[in-house]
């Protein structure tokens, strides 16, 4: 978030305008807590994790951005347009602000990647990147501890994006994701064969929300007859510098949404869609659910697909 803050800031100087940070998001709109950005106070930003600007989970704040009150919300902190920087949550409350007639654009963040209407949201390549590393420390150990199940388990609440492009990625054994409901027996059989053949070990990425992988070590140690061992990524999938991708997609969207204000588009999200930089109705994420990329989550559940470096 801080890369694309940084970018609304310095591109909106380039245009002629003034940028104001809401602080602790919808929190800091409704309590008229705000502070002034120029290029000095957002330089050097962009590298670090998470938003200067602080955030809120506050679940009652939507309901109390009232839309009779949302002109003097904005006279208060003084602003004249607004940016959102958020996953579903904060882009249907966007909806609603813009739905009051005020100019409002959103920018998908979200590590989770679950945001239709974009191919990509801001933070998911470098959650999928700590996934890597921490799958290649693993590995490590797995030659040399033969014999065993590693369990990783990846945030994203209730969506699999991050645990199937992950596990894609590091070619892992098999991913468990909230959005499907596995056959465990027979996914365990296919390891298990594995590994009696000669396999010296196997990784599964286990979303969140088809955990928590502890509850999962005793009936797959029952089904392979195998040692189980986890590892629950937590937060730490979200600190930490952006990767190359994110920062290049924050300042792409950030800039996109400052010339999207300017231009008199409202009610609209930056988008990538296709490799294009591009825009969608608010209308896209909030009435639709992302889907699953099933065809690669079938992949890897059969072993059918090609092992990273393999």
């Amino acid at each position: 978030m801080n890369a694309c803050i940084a970018a609304v800031v310095r591109r909106s100087e380039v245009r002629g305008l003034k940028s104001v940070g809401i602080l602790r998001g919808f929190e800091g709109l409704v309590g008229g807590s705000a502070m002034q950005l120029d290029a000095h106070s957002v330089s050097g930003i962009a590298g670090r994790g998470g938003t200067i600007l602080e955030t809120s989970r506050d679940g009652s704040l939507k309901a109390r951005l009232e839309v009779g009150a949302l002109g003097r919300m904005f006279a208060a902190v003084g602003i004249d347009a607004l940016i959102v920087l958020g996953g579903g949550g904060s882009i249907s409350a966007a909806r609603g602000i813009s739905d009051a007639g005020l100019p409002v654009i959103a920018v998908p963040c979200t590590i989770d990647n679950d945001i239709a209407g974009t191919d990509y949201t801001i933070g998911f390549d470098s959650a999928c990147n700590r996934v890597i590393a921490a799958a290649n420390d693993i590995a490590d150990t797995a030659e040399s501890l033969g014999g065993r199940i590693f369990l990783i388990e990846t945030l994203g609440g209730e969506s699999g994006h991050i645990a199937i492009s992950s596990a894609y990625a590091i070619g892992a054994d098999a991913v468990l994701v909230p959005e499907i409901k596995p056959d465990l027996p027979v996914l365990c059989g296919r390891l298990k064969a594995e590994m009696d053949a000669g396999k010296t070990y196997v990784v599964i990425v286990v979303a969140e929300g088809a955990g928590p992988a502890p509850n999962l070590i005793e009936p797959i140690a029952e089904l392979v007859g195998r040692r189980v061992r986890v590892t629950a990524l937590g937060h730490a999938q979200r600190g930490g510098p952006p990767t190359y991708w994110d920062r290049k997609m924050a300042r792409a969207f950030g800039e996109r949404a400052v010339d999207l204000l300017i231009d008199g588009e409202c009610d609209a999200m930056t988008a990538l869609a296709g490799g294009v930089l591009t825009e969608t109705p608010m209308s896209v994420p909030v009435s639709t659910k992302k889907p699953l990329d099933e065809k690669t989550y079938e992949l890897i559940n059969t072993g059918a697909k090609l092992k990273a470096g393999g």
